[in-house]
């Protein structure tokens, strides 16, 4: 383990296999909502009240866009099956860009299309619909 000024480091070796936030000062908690995803897909009713969602919403993290796409897929689905749904979301931004997927949720938003499975689709899209169009010269 090695401590940087502002984060604690896991290495294997000389291979850093995770890093955290250093939190400072006694009864401090620093926690990463990513963390927390797995078990929230089947304990949906934890994220509400999660300190961790607390911290992500502080941070930055857990945007206007989340939030936005989360009351939406609550209302038409229901609690549960709505914060499932933006669990998917949020699992995605471990292999997806932030503003893809945020861009994503506004459209679903605005759509009314809140499939998480669609939003993960567009989001995957946007590169390819963003990329210029190269024409030949024949």
């Amino acid at each position: 383990m090695r401590l940087t000024g502002h984060t604690v480091q896991v290495l294997d070796g000389a291979t850093l296999v995770a890093q955290h936030e250093r939190a400072f000062g006694r009864y401090l908690e620093v926690l990463t909502l990513d963390h927390y995803l797995e078990v929230l897909k089947t304990k949906p009713g934890g994220l509400p009240g999660a300190t961790a969602l607390a911290q992500a919403k502080v941070k930055g993290t857990f945007t206007r866009s989340h939030q936005s796409y989360w009351d939406a897929v609550r209302h038409s689905r229901g609690d549960a099956a709505g914060t499932r749904a933006l669990v998917e979301i949020l699992l995605a931004h471990r292999t997806l860009p932030a503003a893809l997927l945020t861009a994503a949720m506004d459209r679903a938003v605005s759509s009314g299309c809140l499939d998480p499975q669609v939003v993960l689709i567009d989001a995957r899209r946007a590169p390819i619909a963003l990329a210029p169009v190269v024409r030949s010269a024949h």
